[in-house]
Parts: structure tokens; sequence; C-alpha cells
């Protein structure tokens, strides 16, 4: 078993638990949830990373709405 594969249903639990709405609360619950001491080496990247899967990292978020159709005022034709 992995240390992703570890840390993934307790991740999983605080977000049930905590919420999406408040970003803070659930960041806190997050850094209080961390099972494995020091944080660093391989078992803390490997929370970081699952953090970041479960949640959605903003990088991975389309700039864009894709269901908003309305054309901008540059005169880009929406697709």
């Amino acid at each position: 078993m992995s240390w992703a594969d570890r840390a993934a249903p307790i991740v999983g639990e605080v977000i049930r638990r905590i919420g999406r709405s408040d970003k803070q609360a659930l960041r806190k619950a997050l850094a209080e949830a961390y099972p494995w001491g020091a944080r660093k080496n391989t078992p803390y990247k490997a929370w970081l990373a699952e953090v970041r899967r479960q949640l959605g990292h903003p990088l991975n978020t389309p700039k864009t709405d894709p269901a908003n159709q309305q054309a901008d005022m540059f005169g880009q034709r929406s697709q």
C-alpha cells in the first residue's frame, strides 16, 4: 500500500466532514489530520498530492466557463 493510498481515505473523510465551502477551515482540518509525524519527505509529498487531487488544483481548472456562449468584447467568437 502506497502513502497516497493510505492518505486518500483520511483526506476524503475530512473533506466530507468539513465541506468545501469554507476553504480556510478545510485547510486547517487537513493540516490537523496529517497522520505521519514530521512533515517532510515522501509521506508528506504524497499527502499534499492527494489533497491536490481530491480538491482539484487551481492550475487544472478551466480559465473560462465552457457553458458561457457569449462572445467577449474583442470579437473572439465562441466555438
